[in-house]
């Protein structure tokens, strides 16, 4: 490493000298600073005495004027000689122009300072002077008697006021005199310390420059020590670098040449003794590694469990190993044969045998898989290989023949290829293999001018039964159903599982009638009940199919089609067949483009909650309100919630949606609760996909306390579809809410299944009778008879009734003569913005819809 110089250079003697030099310099500089700062000091206090002393000596002098006029009053009217009272009268005039003189200047500097005793001052001079003058004018008349009443009086006050005044000046004067000499001294010693820490510093930093200077000093001469030190004991000998440029960056140059001399000798005889060793090493190493490599190639052939046979040019065997004879069985010839073992498939070995037996004469490479017997009659699979060793000039000089089992192999794969194509439950072709089966059939179709017929099937109820008996039962219904499905189709047709309750047939028929035909038989064949664990289910199908050309060219199209068919069939009713139609593909385009506009409405603002009153029917009040969700969207307008709630429940967007429902309605419940008296019940509808959440209840639970509304004034509404998918995962969330608090209600009660046992085994609090019911009320009398048996089933029950879709007053007045405890409808009014809900409601809970 080369050393840094400086431009410079300068020896040790000349920083020497320099260093003493600035060291006296700030010796000389800091007694310069002292020296000013102590007769600045000094000039500071006198200005101060003098500052000071002056005013109170004025004083003093005003004090002694005042106390010489009031002796010379106090004389005059004792003065009994006509001739000396002029005298006196004189010697008190003289003395008040002189008082009078000294005063004008002192009451200017008072002014000031101290602006009131100079009013003061010069107010009782004037009234004293005045007195004295007309002492004076009385004693030139000789009226002395009158003199002396004055000076006994008058001018007695006048004097004692200024003698005050001056007194308390002579105090406050004497005081700041007091304060500033003490401020001076104060200041005076400030600079004595301001001084010593100066000198302090001065000596800290002049000791500081001579340290830093030998450290540098000893750390240069340290670092060529230990640089010798290295040298000496053969370490790391790297050039030292020494910074500056005097006697001792010279020295560390003069070393740097010395060890790098010994360092170049030092590594050439090192060099000339490695590359001695490298040759012995080298040597040795080429050896062992010889012996190594002979011995590990002897042992990996020995302990190959793959059978090796070496012969040489020709044919005479040299070395056979030992799997060689496990694995055909027999121990090796002596010479090489020309053709392989007994085949266990002489048919399909024949052109493996012959492509063998020309790659042996012709002393070339080859191999091959073949089914073969060993002696004892055992068949397996082995890999055959042959492979022509030859010599630098490419004549062939032995023959390496390897023979493996992979019986395992084969068998495995024959098994991932039946699992990666067969459905492993019902032993029918899976997704992978139908959809190559459908390709291959309408390639048939195409070129034999035929139809092809794709059926997609889902098992109607399957889900109840997999969940209320398990899953074992489910599989033992899908491997009944699979058996079903086989039996109605021809052996050329397919019948696939997709996954699931899905199945696929794949017809090849010469009209859609053949099709219809065959979806009748598949209805007819699943009409009987399904035995498992000794107990009937009905499991119905519902059927979609599309046409090979008609309704698709491509497998994937048909498979899709033949979906949406099969759900239309399910919403016509399940248990029955359709066909894809446009009108199907339409809905199924219109219904993905309105989930797609459904995905972002939530985060552009387009959905909003309306809330509808709900009053008490004995008086009218407004005891709560229902919130319902409204779509308004810029380009299709209101969208109607019957269209695009099914999307969201399909879609899982109402689940989002949903909590977001919630989250409004405990919003707007939480600042109405004041103006409605604190009782205010907000309803809020909970579809059975979010009921299949995990976390619906602490959702709600959370919710309530965010918003701190009393738990129950919230009530959920489900419907009574939810109850028999998963009743008693249902109910256990029921009971959940129940348990902090929240109320749930039965929605559109009389439309579903309208068990009883369900308002027994369900904690509900309130069942909300549907509004079909309450519409025909006047006409229909078996409605009329439905409502007064649910309303007095329901008082029985100890459950609150709700009468949904009141439209009219008599049917206010039916429902309130039959004891229904709250109405909703358009009577009252409809579901309308929060704001709206406000005004109308809100501000006016005791409004009223209809007449008493």
């Amino acid at each position: 490493m080369p050393v840094r110089r400086s431009p410079f250079r300068q020896s040790l003697l000349v920083r020497l000298s320099m260093m003493f030099a600035l060291g006296g310099l700030l010796v000389v500089a800091i007694l310069l600073i002292g020296n000013r700062v102590l007769e600045d000091a000094k000039q500071r206090l006198e200005d101060t005495v003098i500052r000071q002393v002056q005013p109170l000596a004025a004083t003093h002098r005003l004090q002694t004027r005042s106390n010489e006029l009031r002796t010379l009053e106090l004389e005059l009217p004792t003065v009994r000689d006509v001739f000396a009272l002029p005298q006196y009268a004189e010697r008190m005039q003289v003395e008040i122009e002189a008082m009078t003189a000294e005063l004008t200047p002192f009451l200017a500097v008072l002014a000031s300072s101290r602006p009131d005793d100079a009013r003061r001052l010069e107010r009782h001079w004037a009234s004293y002077r005045g007195d004295l003058q007309e002492v004076i004018r009385l004693a030139g008349k000789m009226d002395l008697a009158a003199a002396e009443a004055i000076t006994s009086t008058r001018t007695r006050t006048a004097h004692a006021a200024i003698s005050s005044i001056l007194r308390e000046l002579v105090g406050a004067t004497e005081q700041a005199a007091t304060e500033a000499y003490r401020q001076a001294r104060d200041e005076q010693q400030r600079q004595q310390r301001f001084f010593l820490i100066l000198s302090l510093g001065g000596f800290l930093f002049l000791a500081a420059g001579l340290v830093i200077f030998a450290r540098s000093l000893s750390r240069r001469l340290r670092t060529v020590r230990d640089a010798a030190t290295r040298l000496a004991a053969g370490e790391h000998r790297a050039p030292i670098a020494i910074s500056g440029n005097d006697e001792i960056s010279d020295l560390g140059q003069a070393f740097n040449a010395m060890q790098e001399i010994v360092v170049s000798r030092e590594r050439s005889l090192r060099a000339a003794q490695e590359e001695l060793e490298d040759r012995v090493a080298q040597r040795t190493q080429a050896l062992a590694t010889a012996n190594a490599r002979l011995w590990m190639l002897s042992q990996a052939v020995e302990q190959n469990p793959i059978g090796v046979l070496i012969a040489s040019a020709d044919r005479s065997v040299e070395y056979a190993n030992a799997a060689y004879v496990r694995v055909t069985g027999r121990p090796a010839d002596a010479r090489l044969a020309s053709s392989l073992p007994e085949a266990a498939d002489p048919e399909r070995s024949r052109e493996v045998d012959a492509a063998f037996r020309a790659a042996l004469l012709a002393a070339r490479d080859w191999d091959g898989e073949r089914r073969s017997r060993r002696p004892d009659g055992s068949e397996y699979w082995e890999h055959v290989r042959l492979v022509a060793m030859r010599t630098e000039q490419g004549r062939p000089e032995h023959l390496l023949l390897m023979r493996e089992d992979i019986t395992e192999r084969r068998t495995q794969e024959e098994k991932v290829a039946y699992q990666a194509y067969y459905d492993g439950l019902t032993a029918l072709p899976n997704r992978t293999l139908a959809l190559d089966r459908l390709q291959q059939a309408t390639g048939r179709a195409t070129r034999e001018g035929t139809m092809c017929a794709v059926m997609f099937i889902d098992l109607d109820n399957f889900k109840q039964i997999n969940d209320t008996l398990g899953h074992v039962a489910g599989d033992e219904l899908l491997c009944q159903a699979s058996v079903r499905l086989r039996s109605v189709i021809r052996a050329e047709d397919t019948v696939a599982r997709l996954g699931g309750d899905e199945f696929l047939i794949i017809l090849g028929v010469a009209q859609a009638s053949d099709a219809d035909a065959v979806a009748t038989k598949i209805i007819q064949a699943f009409a009987p009940p399904f035995q498992i664990e000794g107990r009937e289910f009905a499991a119905s199908p519902s059927i979609g199919v599309s046409l090979f050309p008609d309704d698709g060219n491509d497998p994937s199209v048909l498979l899709r089609n033949a979906d949406l068919a099969m759900y239309e069939a399910k919403d016509a009713g399940r248990n029955t067949f359709r066909f894809f139609n446009q009108k199907i593909h339409d809905d199924s385009v219109a219904r993905m483009e309105m989930e797609r506009e459904l995905r972002g409405a939530l985060e552009r603002g387009e959905l909003q909650v309306h809330f509808q009153p709900l009053v008490a029917a004995r008086d009218g009040r407004l005891v709560g309100a229902e919130a319902l969700l409204r779509w308004t969207h810029p380009l299709l307008g209101r969208v109607p919630p019957d269209r695009f709630i099914p999307i969201a429940e399909q879609s899982g967007l109402i689940v989002s949606i949903g909590n977001w429902v919630l989250d409004q309605a405990c919003t707007h419940a939480a600042r109405w609760r004041e103006a409605c008296g604190g009782e205010f019940v907000i309803a809020v509808n909970v579809s059975p996909r979010q009921f299949a959440t995990p976390g619906l209840v602490d959702t709600i639970r959370a919710c309530v306390e965010r918003h701190a509304i009393p738990r129950n004034q919230l009530e959920i509404e489900v419907t009574e579809g939810l109850l028999i998918r998963n009743p008693g995962e249902v109910r256990e969330a029921m009971l959940a809410l129940e348990a902090i608090g929240v109320t749930v209600a039965l929605d559109d009660f009389g439309t579903g299944y309208s068990s009883l046992s369900y308002l027994r085994a369900f904690p509900f609090h309130t069942i909300k009778i549907d509004r079909s019911f309450i519409r025909d009320l006047s006409e229909d009398a078996e409605d009329c008879a439905l409502v007064v048996a649910a309303i007095r089933m329901a008082r029985a029950l100890g459950l609150r009734v709700v009468a949904e879709g009141v439209e009219t007053e008599v049917q206010s007045r039916f429902l309130t003569l039959q004891e229904s405890d709250v109405l909703q409808g358009y009577l009252f009014g409809p579901p309308i913005p929060p704001e709206d809900f406000v005004a109308d409601w809100v501000h006016n809970p005791t409004r009223k819809a209809f007449s008493s």
